[in-house]
């Protein structure tokens, strides 16, 4: 299969409400977004908007800085939008034509506004979906899923407590991911959404494992696992060995052909070369076919821009993606083969790739993925 799940959940869920209007937008953004970049302006909206909503979070992940980010823009004396604000972001994401939008951060919940900006964007017509750790997600699963959310994914980083809160540095926290998992899944009941994903960032510590963090995502009541394998990002992340890779994309792969793999094979096929260290063989669209807005306003084309803090822009946001200076942007990007960003690189999956591409990683001046 060369599309992720959680998008076809998407094209199900068009059609199932469509009319020949909506078919008829659906097929001309995929066209749109294939022929952009030759045509070196956007042509349709994004078909991923990230809302970055805050860089607080619970947690002090080995894998990520944005906790010490948030800390370090609040000393700057920077703050983060409010409601109005970020609805003024959504409000322009719809504008622009954004299929979906993934709340994330961070940690969401820890914005008392984030379920009100959920059902705020799904009032405006947009696939909303929620990214977590799983803390405070209990006691609010059922106000959760009445925000009209079409997805949530909880990330879960180990089959057992000794290896997720070894990751996640906090004592506790597997029982929490399991527990919310569980809570979302009672408050869904026998309705279809939201979608319930656990999701996995594989490294040298879990990757061998892959296969039992499923088993217990499953039994802990997710609908199915996605994974990512883990980015450097300056954090100096440990390759794993080959075995264990191999071991672990086995395990997936069979667990695919059950229905329980979020991603695509193509994409999973692909997981070796990523702790390989190689190159992307793929034509990135991400320029075109996303765009990340964080919580202070600043716009970016990917998510690992985002994590290497380099904005291309500032909001107002519709106004913003239609400038000249976003399509510059878009074309120093256009020959990152930087890499396999899990969501970025399942969309370039779905589009023209002419054999894909080849030679050594290259980020372009003036910003790129990493």
């Amino acid at each position: 299969m060369r599309l992720r799940r959680q998008y076809l959940d998407v094209l199900r869920d068009r059609a199932l409400d469509a009319d020949v209007r909506t078919l008829l937008d659906t097929g001309w953004r995929w066209l749109g977004t294939a022929l952009a970049p030759r045509s070196g302006r956007s042509l349709v909206g994004p078909a991923l908007g990230t809302l970055l909503v805050t860089y607080r979070c619970d947690l002090r992940c080995a894998v990520c800085d944005l906790p010490a980010r948030a800390a370090a823009r609040r000393r700057a004396g920077d703050r983060e939008l409010d409601t109005d604000e970020m609805k003024a972001v959504l409000r322009d994401m719809k504008a622009i034509g954004t299929a979906g939008v993934g709340v994330t951060g961070g940690e969401p919940m820890l914005r008392r506004d984030v379920l009100e900006l959920l059902a705020y964007g799904a009032q405006l017509g947009m696939h909303m979906h929620l990214n977590t750790d799983g803390f405070q997600v209990v006691e609010h699963a059922d106000a959760i899923r009445k925000t009209g959310v079409r997805s949530v994914n909880v990330s879960l980083d180990g089959p057992t407590a000794a290896v997720h809160d070894a990751a996640r540095r906090k004592a506790g926290s597997f029982d929490t991911v399991l527990g919310a998992l569980d809570a979302l899944r009672t408050a869904r009941g026998a309705r279809r959404t939201p979608q319930i994903t656990a999701v996995t960032v594989l490294t040298a510590s879990n990757v061998g494992q892959a296969g039992e963090v499923v088993r217990v995502a499953r039994g802990a009541g997710a609908d199915r696992v996605g994974v990512i394998p883990v980015h450097d990002f300056g954090h100096g992340a440990t390759a794993p060995e080959p075995e264990a890779v191999a071991r672990g994309l086995a395990d997936l792969k069979a667990l695919h052909a059950e229905g329980w793999i979020d991603n695509s094979t193509a994409y999973l096929d692909l997981l070796p070369r990523a702790f390989r260290g190689e190159p992307s063989p793929l034509k990135c669209y991400a320029p075109w076919a996303s765009v990340v807005v964080d919580c202070y306003g600043d716009v970016y084309p990917c998510f690992p821009l985002m994590e290497k803090k380099e904005p291309v822009g500032r909001i107002p946001l519709a106004r913003f993606w239609r400038s000249k200076a976003y399509a510059e942007a878009r074309a120093r990007l256009a020959s990152c083969q930087a890499c396999l960003w899990n969501c970025h690189t399942e969309l370039n999956l779905a589009l023209p790739q002419r054999g894909g591409r080849k030679g050594s990683a290259r980020v372009p001046a003036g910003g790129g993925a990493a």
